[in-house]
């Protein structure tokens, strides 16, 4: 009998209803959704646990989105872990944050507020990018 695993996916944003919102809306695709209010809260949770994908907010108080992804692939490098594919979520469609994000290497930008579809297809892609 062959089983999938579901995709645990780390989902960071300081709204809150944006946080429900992802929550909601991942677990009703399938996947495991865990939500962190914050960069620094979303390291912690990271610590010992395995993620398939990381969703992270650009603008938010303390670490903003492309620190929390500098500091997830320095975590991956030293445990000697796989790096986690990365979706950048904003509402700010800002040319320098747009340049910052593909300086960083992240392919994956959506704005908010984005429709399901899109978002499903663009997580689809970033899970399986083969």
């Amino acid at each position: 009998m062959h089983t999938t695993k579901v995709k645990r996916i780390l989902a960071i944003d300081d709204d809150g209803l944006v946080r429900k919102s992802l929550e909601l809306f991942l677990k009703e695709a399938g996947y495991e959704p865990i939500v962190a209010e914050s960069g620094e809260e979303a390291l912690r949770i990271l610590s010992g646990r395995h993620f398939d994908l990381l969703v992270t907010d650009i603008r938010m108080p303390g670490m903003d989105g492309l620190q929390v992804i500098q500091a997830v692939r320095e975590y991956c490098r030293q445990m000697k872990k796989n790096p986690i594919p990365e979706i950048v979520l904003t509402a700010y469609n800002d040319e320098r944050v747009k340049e910052s994000v593909e300086r960083l290497g992240v392919r994956n930008f959506i704005l908010k507020p984005f429709r399901a579809d899109e978002f499903l297809r663009i997580l689809e892609r970033s899970l399986n990018p083969c």
